[in-house]
């Protein structure tokens, strides 16, 4: 196969963190909604501490170097039956092939948004953070928080630019992020096994450029607002514009990739669209990191069909319902 895949575009983030500009940012609003449309996402560079990005995430990938019986000791429920934790924490190589072949860890902020009294997530949304023990480094887990804050703040900055370039009220669109709803997930991808499966069939996955790479992780739209991804050299992240036409997200250092979730797309009745996605490799070792910005879980997103307001909470319950470990804990839950 001879296709080769064009980038999507770039955009230079300084006037939305420039207090010399405020309020001079216009130029910026319309290449990041004209992104948004045009590509399904973009490539953001000029963000606070661009510069030192790459040491910091490599700081927190150290957990990928930890032995495996201390990385095993922060399993959620799904992979280890006696923990206590079904949300934040680690998630090992699956078990069974068919999604993606990487291992995870998951963290948000030091406070857990709270989520509606008597709502079926309340039980496992408002989970504290899992920490290591010991550590990768000292102070790790206070570097991590500081990088997860640091990166909220792009987000946000990138959701209220998207709000002016829409001409929606500003202020009643951003109260929706009132606390520090959030989620950082550092991912490490193993060279995966020849008959390794990341599509829709039993076939072994095709090779989809003249350089042999194929799918790691099959195509979805993620369940948050927006998403801020970081990648390695290696590369391999792709994005599926309106267009239908897969394109390339280049790794640079001292960039993020950003694209949109499907809890934005109902924000935005669909004026602005989930961002399909997918991960292809040579079989090279390959880390990444997403940043994942939420709502809080009692903000509304969308109406359904007889005008009754969904809740953020509402939203992500029907996105884990699917998932038998945490429809368990949910029954619970409801049950109790």
């Amino acid at each position: 196969m001879s296709r080769v895949f064009d980038a999507i575009t770039r955009v230079d983030l300084t006037a939305l963190f420039d207090s010399d500009r405020a309020g001079d940012t216009a130029e910026t609003d319309r290449a990041v909604l004209a992104a948004m449309d045009s590509h399904n996402g973009f490539v953001a560079t000029g963000f606070p501490r661009s510069d030192d990005l790459e040491a910091r995430i490599t700081r927190m990938l150290a957990f990928f170097a930890l032995p495996e019986a201390h990385r095993m000791a922060l399993a959620t429920r799904r992979y280890r039956p006696d923990a206590s934790h079904c949300y934040r924490g680690f998630f090992p190589l699956p078990r069974e092939r068919g999604w993606a072949h990487n291992e995870i860890f998951d963290y948000g902020p030091a406070v857990p948004s709270r989520a509606p009294e008597g709502h079926p997530v309340k039980v496992f949304l408002e989970e504290t953070n899992q920490w290591p023990d010991p550590m990768p480094d000292p102070g790790w887990d206070r570097e991590a928080l500081a990088l997860l804050a640091d990166l909220r703040r792009v987000s946000v900055a990138v959701m209220a630019s998207l709000a002016r370039a829409m001409d929606l009220a500003e202020e009643d669109f951003m109260a929706a992020f009132g606390d520090d709803n959030s989620t950082l997930r550092i991912l490490h991808y193993p060279p995966a096994p020849d008959d390794f499966v990341a599509t829709i069939g039993k076939d072994i996955p095709e090779s989809v450029d003249a350089l042999g790479r194929r799918i790691i992780t099959k195509r979805h739209v993620d369940a948050c607002v927006l998403s801020l991804l970081w990648q390695d050299s290696v590369g391999g992240l792709q994005y599926e514009g309106r267009d239908g036409q897969w394109r390339e997200v280049p790794a640079h250092p001292g960039a993020l990739s950003i694209h949109v979730g499907r809890a934005l797309e109902s924000m935005t009745g669909g004026r602005i669209a989930g961002t399909p996605h997918r991960v292809i490799g040579t079989g090279r070792d390959r880390c990444s990191m997403g940043m994942f910005l939420e709502p809080m879980f009692t903000a509304v997103v969308e109406r359904d069909g007889a005008g009754h307001p969904v809740t953020y909470a509402d939203h992500m319950k029907d996105d884990f319902a699917g998932l038998d470990i945490y429809a368990d804990v949910m029954g619970t839950a409801v049950a109790v």
